[in-house]
């Protein structure tokens, strides 16, 4: 028989590991924010969405550092070919 012995990785909760869909609008408006003209940098347009959205910072930051950058690059240019 196999064991059946919990480990820290298959024990999280569902709402540890479900995506908020709040998550997806924050990336859009940090996108949007960071195409404007003098917008201001990446890590303040964050913190003002992350506190404007009233999101959890913790699991947001989690889920920039793992989906971020491939969510991020997809949206910027969705967000330059709509300002063409």
């Amino acid at each position: 028989m196999a064991s059946r012995v919990a480990t820290k990785a298959n024990t999280r909760s569902a709402d540890e590991t479900a995506i908020d869909p709040a998550f997806h609008r924050a990336i859009l408006k940090i996108a949007l924010e960071l195409k404007k003209p003098n917008a201001p940098s990446y890590e303040a347009i964050v913190l003002s969405t992350i506190r404007s959205m009233r999101l959890d910072p913790v699991r947001f930051r989690r889920y920039l550092g793992e989906n971020g950058a491939k969510n991020m690059s997809l949206l910027l240019a969705t967000a330059r070919t709509m300002g063409s």
